[in-house]
């Protein structure tokens, strides 16, 4: 079924149809950079659709968490020409470019998903992979031509892309693309917690990511999921009125699971009601499951979604997708024993996430989880007791007029740098450093791989230039990265 061209997999969907459509996607996403390299996928993706822009055809780039994707549909010659540019841009990308995209990227202001989802991925990975999608990095106009030069060649490459094409196959393709090796994708530890927990931050509205198995021939965790997010749509728009956007995100891992984050925005003074609605949902549906009527749409959409597309074709995609990622491959979809799950079946695949369950809600909403029996826990994990080591404190000045001063210390280890604040003891290892952060002000900012940050300078604590010194000389040069010019125009 899967055809090539120059190395590049081809899935022909053949409709009758004169124009054609094509989808030319990449098993690379956001989750692929570093916390330096923060956007770089987007600022490729930018750079290559500028030198195709004066087709006449539609055409469109796209950066998510997992993949890279370039759209257009047209004439078959002329969607064969953005093809072939778009390879070649690829192979080559005009850097020259980059200081002057590095604004337009910074006046779109886009996330590769949504923020509830982006801080739950942080929440459960930290700044690294699927986390990163929460963190600016050191913004676009960081970014150098030779970081993005060699993420398109390490990323680019013939044998890590899908091209599917609907309709006329355009002539003279030629897709020169580096052949190269197709690279693996780093895997991480997801936090763990004792129990079901939640989070709070500034973004209105209420989210929930839960770990579920990819799936057997039912698609259970699939309808779980199409129920779910139905049954939140239903409680916060059409019957609260407290929501438009409703929706969903997911990251596929290497270990046959797939975190999916269900969010809702919340208008003005609906922070409560909105994250009662999500918890609620999820609890609700993990002790009783769907109603007959929720499960009967589910299964409709699955009905008619199977009617409506090239099953085979969108089977084979996603399981040359998988193979890309490393992934196992998913169980094959038996239609009859979709249509005969039943609402215990759903119950049973949502229990069996709630322990791992992370919500989400803003400073008005936590009651939401918190009623419902989750635990509210603090974006990154923290200790009891600072380890022994040398000692700093904030000056005696900034101690006597500031009670959180008065209640902070850093200990520089030989293994690390470890903090005690308000909230507990955040520890950083000098081998689990994601990045550091030179601010404008001169303060140096430390990200941990497990998503604990903190500053570190001399105007914070007394000897602070020590340990700023012991980092500079432990933790690799290429994680250091200056703070972004469009962050201090925000400011």
């Amino acid at each position: 079924m899967t055809q090539s061209v120059n190395g590049v997999r081809l899935l022909h969907h053949r409709e009758p149809q004169t124009f054609t459509d094509v989808t030319l996607t990449f098993a690379v996403g956001a989750r692929d950079e570093t916390l330096p390299t923060v956007g770089v996928a987007h600022a490729l993706e930018h750079l290559v659709m500028s030198t195709v822009r004066r087709l006449p055809i539609k055409l469109d780039g796209q950066v998510d968490t997992m993949t890279t994707s370039f759209m257009a549909s047209g004439s078959p010659a002329r969607v064969g020409e953005f093809l072939n540019g778009v390879c070649a841009a690829l192979a080559v990308p005009p850097v020259s470019r980059l200081p002057l995209e590095a604004g337009v990227l910074a006046a779109e202001d886009g996330w590769v998903t949504h923020p509830m989802a982006a801080l739950l991925y942080y929440v459960r990975y930290g700044a690294r992979g699927p986390g990163l999608a929460w963190l600016d990095g050191g913004g676009p106009d960081g970014l150098t031509g030779d970081q993005v030069k060699a993420f398109a060649h390490k990323w680019f490459t013939a044998d890590n892309a899908v091209l599917q094409i609907t309709g006329p196959v355009p002539d003279g393709l030629e897709l020169a693309l580096p052949a190269g090796v197709r690279p693996s994708h780093d895997r991480y530890t997801a936090r763990s917690f004792d129990g079901p927990v939640a989070v709070e931050y500034g973004v209105p509205g209420a989210a929930v990511l839960l770990t579920l198995p990819d799936g057997d021939s039912a698609r259970t965790p699939y309808l779980a999921i199409d129920v779910l997010q139905q049954r939140i749509e239903e409680s916060c728009r059409h019957v609260g009125g407290h929501s438009y956007v409703v929706d969903s995100d997911f990251v596929h891992q290497p270990d046959g699971t797939t975190d999916w984050v269900l969010y809702a925005e919340a208008r003005e003074g609906t922070d409560d009601a909105v994250a009662r609605a999500v918890a609620g949902a999820v609890t609700d549906l993990a002790e009783k499951g769907p109603t007959d009527e929720e499960l009967a749409l589910a299964i409709a959409r699955f009905d008619e979604e199977l009617a409506t597309t090239d099953v085979e074709l969108r089977a084979e995609f996603a399981r040359l997708r998988r193979e890309l990622f490393d992934e196992p491959q998913s169980a094959p979809v038996v239609p009859e024993q979709v249509r005969a799950v039943r609402p215990a079946q759903i119950a049973a695949v949502l229990r069996a996430a709630l322990p791992s369950a992370i919500g989400y809600a803003s400073e008005a909403g936590s009651n939401g989880w918190t009623d419902l029996g989750f635990s509210m826990v603090p974006l990154c994990p923290v200790g009891g007791e600072l380890p022994a080591g040398q000692v700093f404190r904030p000056p005696l000045g900034t101690r006597a007029f500031s009670r959180e001063a008065r209640s902070m210390t850093l200990v520089l280890t030989q293994d690390g740098l470890a903090v005690r604040d308000d909230e507990g003891v955040h520890s950083i290892p000098f081998d689990a450093v994601a990045g550091v952060l030179r601010a404008h002000d001169g303060t140096t900012v430390v990200f941990g791989a497990n998503g604990c940050v903190f500053p570190v300078s001399a105007d914070l604590y007394r000897g602070g230039a020590k340990v700023v010194a012991e980092l500079t000389r432990r933790v690799d040069p290429a994680l250091w990265y200056d703070e972004s010019k469009f962050t201090a125009e925000e400011d």
